[in-house]
């Protein structure tokens, strides 16, 4: 039998009373976390929650309640909870301040990002740490509104160096799963057989026998509010019915019944006084006093029920149980409902609630109605304003149902599926799409519902349906068409950013028949999407000398674009850079688009412009650097939730040396699911890895199908590695073929990048009078900070040309050179390739010593924004994490690092 006192008042939960004291020990000593209390109704979590709070005189603690009616306000629970803390937010950043103030409705502003509104709490709560250590209790979170739970969520996983606890508590739920991913559990199940038959005789006023104990015990299955309940409400004869009855029903519905049966012994003014109550639900005993007062109950009409204890009322109404106000609510008629809803309706109204009045109204509604469904798509537009874009939709549907209108319904369940989708709930988009009767749309309406559709099969990654995008997307750009140019070309962008992905696994829509498309639409037109359009068109469908100055104009439209405007543009950016040969501004405009998600919390375009840049890197020989963006992503996707999603970049895999036949796996797999795209990058990665391992034929093999069935000539950087498998292989004319296309890229587009790489290409093939001079050239014009790795490429190839002219000692040179870049940027088969050159030009290598000290992602990531000079404030907005916790890891670095300034970091971080 596990320890019981009566100290604890929570009989046999000593364990999980130590972990939760423990929290608050951490959160005491600076070592914020988070946890999640879950377990079916009853079973003690509110009771265990008080145990841990009540002698806690020195900590701030913060409790809020969810609530069902509020579930669809927008950041409503994040207000109750911020309120007390009103007087730190001045000391936040200022970007985070107008979040927080347009999303609790106190400024006008761009609906701000979730998760910028998260770190916004975040830093509030830590700044409220550093007076007194705040501890933030948040009961029946599967009631709150979904912003608030996701923003809580991104508080939750951000946690580190604050004098900050937060506890939640929730039934099993899904919603919550999804928005606390990352948090850890602490579930609660009913009582051991001893514990729980101790409850139960405690609670009896009589003699029981010890079987009917068992029986109950296990009616109940040790729930402790159940069996507390039975046993104060029953007799001891009553109880052994029960136990010599029991019916196999789950304990919820046994447990409500129980309610109900005590409930329909009060009088009907008291019932009445419930249902308000119940149909209240935020617990304001004013508006539960007024509505009562206008249905004309007295006002002792609760006095019944707080004898029985049901409910208790001070400055608010708290049940007994959620079960209570479960089983008052549905065991009263629903015209007594619509009667109760109406008089809390005007009440709300009356109060200047008005999101809370309208949904009073819906639910007072016994039919459709114009009037109620107008105002609550009214109130829909406010929660999007503010950024409750998951509110926004559930309240448009609202709005739908009850529209007399069969138009009004389809225009707004779309307009509920794109706000769906918005708030990332793409499973809820798609089955408001499956309510849409598209008779009964105009054209703009069905084109945004196949947008809709399109946009969920990407993010829910829907295997059977991800072919089919891009034809879905043209589809919609047809409709678009004539009526709304703007929509059409920014829908024919996305059209173009799932062709990238999908490749040549398209179904129905081909580059070509889209690029034709993207053209139609921009001609005669000089917006900076028509522009953008024009250039991938010219590439897909032009001679490449032909198609430069639009894909020079798209950079340079790029480049110049305002910080409004530049995350539309975040997934087009590498395609015209890419083409012109320029990596820098690729790098330079992925960078800025990093920065300025991460100002403004748009933390998925964040991720995806990190995943674009990894890729580059891997493109100019950068791996090193592709792993730190990578790192990023994943570190991203933990303040998101997504703990259970891994960054996967096959690429990127095969660079670090993983099994080929892993890589080829993952390639297939990818394949299947349509994603052309990121096969084709580790298929090139294999094909780069094997040259570094001497395997040419098998790298010839791979690079020659790339080169040769180009999507969007996206095979660029392949064609050098093409052009040394082939050569070493003894595939000489295919050789000579691929040079030829290098140098004519090369000279039309004037890259140092492109002549340089056509430089090695030629004096791999040149005769030996001929190829120091291309090979000594090549470096010349790569032997940039950005291309360290391609230099690297070019001094190895020179290196074991010098050597095979028996200039071992001059060869000696490159060679190093070579083998130390190579080991800088993470290029490590290479660098194997260099020590070998090394060793049969005569020279014995020694490893290099190992780093003073590990670190993690966020710490190098820390360190090299600190290095850089950006304060604390800085890199905690950058990273979504609080000062305090910049603080922690860079006392960590300092340590691990053996240095004690933020100068010294410059040696440790150079920039790259």
């Amino acid at each position: 039998m596990r320890d019981i006192t009566t100290s604890d008042r929570v009989l046999g939960r000593a364990e999980e009373l130590h972990t939760l004291r423990a929290l608050i020990t951490h959160a005491r000593n600076g070592v914020s976390s988070a946890v999640l209390v879950q377990g079916d109704p009853g079973v003690g979590k509110t009771t265990l929650i008080e145990e841990v709070i009540r002698d806690l005189a020195d900590v701030r603690v913060l409790r809020i309640t969810g609530y069902e009616v509020e579930s669809t306000l927008a950041y409503g629970a994040m207000q109750r909870l911020g309120r007390p803390l009103a007087g730190y937010v001045d000391d936040i950043p200022p970007t985070q301040q107008s979040a927080l103030r347009v999303a609790a409705g106190l400024a006008e502003g761009p609906p701000p990002e979730r998760a910028l509104v998260g770190l916004a709490v975040l830093s509030v709560l830590a700044r409220a740490g550093d007076d007194t250590t705040t501890i933030c209790v948040v009961d029946d979170a599967h009631h709150l509104d979904a912003e608030s739970l996701e923003v809580l969520g991104v508080v939750a996983r951000r946690l580190s160096a604050e004098a900050v606890a937060l506890v939640f508590v929730s039934r099993e739920d899904d919603g919550v799963d999804r928005a606390l991913a990352g948090v850890p559990r602490l579930r609660l199940s009913g009582l051991d057989a001893d514990t729980a038959a101790t409850v139960l005789r405690a609670s009896v006023r009589a003699k029981i026998d010890p079987a009917v104990v068992a029986e109950i015990v296990s009616y109940t299955a040790g729930n402790p509010l159940a069996l507390r309940d039975l046993g104060e409400q029953l007799s001891a004869h009553e109880l052994t019915s029960i136990a010599i009855g029991r019916a196999p029903a789950p304990l919820g519905p046994r447990l409500e019944d129980h309610y109900s049966a005590q409930v329909a012994t009060l009088s009907p003014a008291t019932r009445m006084w419930l249902l308000l109550a119940a149909a209240e639900s935020t617990g304001d005993a004013g508006v539960v006093r007024g509505a009562a007062s206008a249905l004309g109950l007295a006002d002792d009409a609760a006095t019944e029920a707080e004898r029985l204890r049901l409910v208790e009322v001070r400055e608010r109404v708290r049940f007994r149980h959620p079960l209570v106000r479960s089983a008052v609510y549905g065991g009263m008629p629903d015209a007594d409902r619509r009667r109760a809803h109406a008089a809390l309706r005007d009440q709300t109204a009356g109060r200047g609630h008005r999101e809370l009045a309208a949904w009073h109204a819906a639910a007072a509604c016994a039919g459709t109605d114009a009037a109620v469904a107008e105002e609550l798509a009214v109130v829909a537009d406010l929660a999007g304003a503010r950024g409750g874009t998951k509110s926004r939709a559930l309240l448009l549907a609202r709005a739908a149902e009850l529209a007399p209108s069969p138009r009004l319904q389809s225009e707004w369940l779309v307009g509920a599926a794109e706000a769906a989708i918005a708030a990332g709930a793409g499973v809820l988009s798609r089955q408001l799409l499956e309510r849409v009767e598209p008779a009964f749309l105009d054209p703009i309406g069905r084109g945004r519902m196949l947008v809709v559709e399109a946009i969920c099969t990407i993010y829910l990654a829907d295997p059977t349906s991800m072919r089919d995008t891009p034809a879905v997307l043209m589809a919609a750009a047809d409709e678009f068409r004539g009526r709304a140019s703007a929509l059409e070309q920014k829908t024919l962008l996305l059209a173009l950013n799932s062709a990238m992905s999908v490749e040549d696994r398209a179904v129905g829509a081909r580059v070509e028949e889209l690029a034709v498309r993207m053209r139609s639409a921009a001609e005669g037109d000089g917006s900076v999407y028509a522009i953008a359009l024009r250039a991938i068109a010219s590439f897909a469908l032009d001679d490449y000398v032909e198609a430069l100055p639009s894909l020079r104009e798209a950079v340079a439209m790029l480049e110049g674009l305002d910080d409004d405007v530049l995350l539309d543009f975040s997934f087009y950016t590498v395609a015209p850079c890419i083409a012109t040969w320029d990596c820098d501004a690729a790098s330079r405009l992925l960078s800025r688009t990093v920065r300025l998600g991460r100002e403004r919390g748009a933390l998925r375009e964040v991720d995806g412009a990190l995943w674009v840049l990894s890729a580059v890197e891997l493109s100019r020989m950068n791996p090193a650097r592709a792993s730190e963006y990578l790192a990023q992503a994943e570190e991203l996707r933990r303040a998101l939730g997504y703990v259970d999603e891994q960054t996967v970049n096959a690429a990127q895999l095969a660079w670090q040396g993983a099994p080929r036949a892993t890589v080829e796996q993952i390639i297939d797999g990818m394949g299947a699911l349509g994603y052309g795209g990121v096969a084709r990058m580790a298929v090139g990665a294999l094909g780069i890895v094997e040259i570094a391992e001497g395997d040419y034929a098998s790298a010839f093999e791979r690079l020659s199908h790339l080169v040769e069935h180009p999507f969007l000539q996206a095979s660029f950087h392949h064609i050098p590695e093409l052009v040394e498998a082939a050569v070493r292989s003894g595939n000489v004319a295919a050789a000579h073929t691929a040079a030829a296309s290098m140098r004519r890229y090369a000279a039309a587009s004037g890259s140092p990048w492109a002549r340089g790489l056509a430089a090695r290409c030629d004096a791999l093939l040149a005769g030996d009078g001929d190829a120091e001079a291309l090979y000594l050239a090549s470096i010349g014009l790569l032997d940039t900070p950005s291309h360290r790795g391609d230099a690297a490429r070019s001094r190895l190839v020179y290196g074991e040309w010098l050597r095979r002219m028996r200039r071992r000692s001059d060869a000696r040179v490159p060679l190093h050179a070579a083998r130390e870049a190579f080991l800088d940027v993470g290029a490590t088969g290479f660098a194997e390739r260099a020590r070998r050159e090394l060793t049969a030009a005569g020279e014995q290598i020694s490893e290099p010593a190992l780093p003073m000290g590990q670190l993690t992602p966020q710490e190098a990531e820390v360190a090299r924004l600190a290095a850089r000079g950006a304060t604390n404030a800085d890199i905690g907005s950058a990273l979504f994490i609080s000062s305090n916790t910049v603080d922690y890891h860079l006392r960590k670095v300092f340590r691990k690092l053996g240095v004690s300034s933020r100068r010294q970091l410059t040696d440790h971080f150079p920039p790259r």
